[in-house]
């Protein structure tokens, strides 16, 4: 009986392992996304802001928005699409893009981020 169970603790072992490497992977690539999210929600509110402020056109809140998506992502970052738009009294920045993958046959995580702010130029007219 002894001889039959031979070599079973290394197969467990082996099993163990993988299924805590494939929970850890899993764990660090929700850690990613979210990390990422909370990038591109700071990124679209900065910008949301930048294009609010007196005197400044749409075009420099998505510049502000790129730029804190870079800082923050790197390279995924260029990948995100930026749009800021008048909206009556309010400037709106989205920023969309897809979080960087860990694991490459994990289906993508699409990031969808939207600022409101007041624009100043409605205010002093």
């Amino acid at each position: 009986m002894a001889d039959r169970e031979r070599g079973a603790t290394v197969v467990e072992f082996l099993g163990v392992t993988l299924l805590v490497a494939a929970a850890v992977t899993v764990l660090l690539q929700m850690a990613v996304w979210v990390w990422c999210r909370n990038v591109a929600v700071n990124a679209a509110d900065e910008g949301a802001r930048t294009a609010a402020e007196q005197g400044r056109p749409l075009a420099a809140g998505e510049d502000r928005t790129r730029s804190v998506l870079r800082d923050g992502l790197g390279a995924s970052g260029e990948r995100f699409e930026v749009r800021a738009v008048q909206d009556g009294g309010a400037v709106v920045v989205v920023a969309r893009g897809d979080a960087p993958r860990i694991v490459p046959f994990l289906p993508p995580f699409t990031v969808r981020a939207e600022a409101r702010a007041l624009d100043e130029d409605t205010v002093t007219r």
